[in-house]
């Protein structure tokens, strides 16, 4: 990954490994003030910046995830959700977790879609996302998409009527803000 999309114009005098342990304090505005190891973050509930990707293929499916879980109902939802770590780019978060989850290196088209609050656990932290493809790349020896098995459960392409039928039958099976950003328009377009 090029650090030039990872890292926004980095203020802090930090090594990459000590930036990606801590997590910016925003304001209500987005702006950052305060930097706190993530998992204080989280316990304290602190504003920070998230990011959320929707990977489309060149059939303009959407790609949704399972993550491995110990819960029993594993609700379906988008690919790859992170945190955006000191000094780090939105975008470059995205390109990070595209590449954990699902080895896509940083060529894929990225596009912002929008940055808004977003209550999540309890926390108000500001999202911002992204569309991320056309993804062509599948595996061409066994013709199977390549995903970490470490980190998710199970995977699929969907499209816009394969959606619609199983939201209008089961919607309980997919994250909320799935939901909400197909009510957004921002999945099909």
């Amino acid at each position: 990954m090029h650090d030039s999309k990872q890292f926004d114009d980095c203020p802090y005098d930090l090594d990459i490994a000590a930036r990606m342990s801590l997590v910016e304090i925003t304001d209500n505005a987005g702006s950052p003030f305060l930097l706190m190891p993530e998992h204080i973050v989280k316990k304290k509930k602190m504003h920070h910046r998230i990011i959320f990707v929707v990977l489309k293929d060149r059939k303009n499916k959407i790609l949704l995830v399972k993550k491995k879980s110990e819960q029993k109902n594993v609700l379906w939802e988008f690919p790859c959700y992170g945190i955006v770590y000191a000094g780090e780019s939105a975008e470059g978060t995205a390109y990070r977790e595209l590449e954990k989850h699902f080895f896509i290196d940083d060529s894929i088209a990225m596009k912002e879609i929008a940055t808004l609050p977003y209550l999540q656990e309890d926390s108000y932290v500001q999202a911002t996302v992204f569309l991320a493809g056309p993804y062509y790349g599948i595996n061409s020896a066994n013709k199977t998409f390549l995903y970490n098995e470490e980190t998710i459960q199970d995977a699929m392409f969907i499209d816009k009527e394969e959606f619609e039928g199983l939201l209008s039958f089961n919607p309980e099976m997919f994250n909320p803000i799935i939901t909400w950003a197909y009510r957004a328009n921002w999945l099909y377009k």
